[in-house]
């Protein structure tokens, strides 16, 4: 019967596949395509940047979105400085592509976007195909002195799924200085955090980037890699006023307090009114780990400086604050320092219509390091496996179509054999790391991997589900550790799967 069963099984596979390929035999089947030779319909253009301001010496990106009902086979970005005579074109099919500003460039650039099907039934062109309608990009001068650099700031949470990946590109973003912008990780577990996100922006989920205060806002963590540098060089290249922020500090050993001045510079004919924000950043997370188990780079500690400020025309002022480190590690600390314009703009952390909050855009941004030259940085340790909120069967993940694709449980389980899996690394070397359970120590591991399987001897009633505390703690060859935990509940399976 059950090798019945199984021919059974296998027949209506193979008939299923065999229905799919013909399908799919009898759907592309067309004439070069254009759905048989009777595609008569012009592709379409649906949206275009528009009208956009880029700064000389700089990059601009021009993004435009088209339909067709069948294919469209060309796109062409056509573009050329005011007064010239001939347009330079480059495809634009992939949906983008980007327009280098010349340093010391000081006319506007006109553009104008033709799209075409495999038919032949275009172009068609926005807001003309021939040049003689254009959009304009406005090029302003690159004064290097007040150059804008852009602010970005992360609301994120240990139990985010989709933030690491949003935390990856802008760690990618930010090391390849393509692009002029600093970030803050935002983590919702901090008290301070959730205070601020809420306030200020009437936070709706994680991720989402608040970009220059709120000038752009994006949602959620499954966007390409283009959505967050097209928001970047639009807040980038958006005109602001003349303010320069510069921000020090320096660390007193003897009062163990960073000494921090803040200098704001308005350029402008007229008085400036805004409010400054001083962000104090460790550079790698002594307390939070995210869904992932790895450490968080940039995380927003406190604030050192939260306040109004106002500055005359064409003058500036000088803004100090101590603030005592605690047990923090002064070489792992990093300040960023906003001002932020006083004249609020619509804005919305659900877009395009939910969560509203008034939006108060950044207009100068600086950041420095409390140490500035060689620093010894902490190690990193995080704990891969257990996830939180998850079911491990004999160290497997358990049901992870199923169980966890919205939400995550609130207990991490372990039933049957388990292996805690770690990473440790540091700017320097590694030196070992522990293994505590309920802060007794099992373990101490001087070589990678980092990996510590439970022993069934170590459960004491292993027929009554009880609770762990797992901790892993990483030192470094200059006696720096740091640590990563993670709560387990544990149940009596570990006798029935064996040891």
């Amino acid at each position: 019967m059950r090798l019945i069963g199984k021919f059974i099984i296998i027949i209506i596979i193979i008939g299923i596949l065999l229905g799919a390929s013909a399908y799919v035999i009898l759907y592309t089947d067309d004439t070069n395509g254009t759905n048989g030779g009777n595609d008569t319909k012009p592709p379409q253009i649906v949206d275009v940047t528009g009208n956009i301001t880029a700064t000389a010496g700089k990059t601009v990106t021009i993004t435009v979105l088209f339909i067709d009902n069948v294919d469209v086979t060309q796109a062409i970005l056509y573009y050329k400085t005011a007064g010239a005579a001939n347009w330079t074109h480059i495809s634009i099919l992939s949906g983008s592509n980007i327009i280098s500003i010349p340093s010391g460039t000081t006319s506007n650039y006109h553009y104008y976007v033709t799209v075409d099907d495999a038919a032949g039934n275009g172009p068609v062109g926005e807001p003309s195909t021939d040049g003689s309608k254009f959009y304009i990009i406005t090029v302003r001068p690159d004064d290097e002195y007040f150059t804008h650099i852009v602010f970005v700031e992360e609301s994120t949470s240990v139990t985010c799924r989709y933030c690491p990946n949003v935390a990856a590109i802008l760690e990618q973003l930010e090391s390849s200085t393509n692009y002029r912008f600093y970030y803050v990780s935002m983590i919702m577990e901090n008290s301070k955090t959730a205070e601020y996100l809420t306030s200020v922006y009437n936070r709706y989920a994680d991720p989402t980037l608040y970009i220059d205060g709120g000038y752009q806002v994006i949602l959620g963590g499954l966007h390409p890699e283009e959505n967050y540098t097209t928001a970047i060089q639009a807040a980038e290249n958006r005109v602001v006023p003349k303010i320069k922020v510069t921000v020090t500090a320096e660390y007193k050993n003897t009062t163990n307090t960073i000494a921090t001045n803040v200098l704001v510079v308005n350029g402008e004919q007229t008085p400036y009114s805004g409010r400054l924000r001083v962000y104090l950043l460790e550079i790698i997370s002594s307390q939070f780990n995210d869904y992932n188990g790895l450490k968080y780079r940039n995380a927003f500690v406190d604030f050192l400086l939260n306040k109004d400020i106002s500055v005359s025309a064409n003058s500036n002022i000088t803004y100090s604050a101590d603030w005592p480190v605690g047990t923090l590690d002064y070489e792992n600390l990093k300040l960023i320092a906003v001002v932020f314009n006083n004249s609020g703009n619509n804005a919305f952390s659900n877009p395009p219509t939910g969560n509203p909050f008034t939006a108060y855009y950044a207009d100068a941004t600086d950041a420095t390091y409390v140490v500035k030259d060689a620093r010894n940085l902490p190690p990193e340790v995080g704990i891969l496996s257990p996830q939180k909120g998850k079911i491990y069967l004999r160290g497997n993940l358990f049901l992870s179509r199923v169980l966890y694709k919205k939400t995550l449980l609130r207990n991490t389980w372990i039933i049957g054999k388990a292996s805690i899996d770690t990473y440790a690394k540091d700017d320097s070397a590694i030196e070992k790391v522990e293994f505590y359970v309920n802060d007794n120590l099992v373990a101490n591991l001087t070589e990678p991997p980092y990996n510590w399987t439970v022993p069934f001897s170590f459960i004491k009633k292993p027929w009554i589900p009880s609770t762990y505390t797992i901790m892993v703690k990483a030192y470094d060859d200059t006696n720096k550790t740091a640590t990563a935990s993670i709560d387990v509940k544990v149940w009596w399976a570990f006798s029935f799967f064996g040891k």
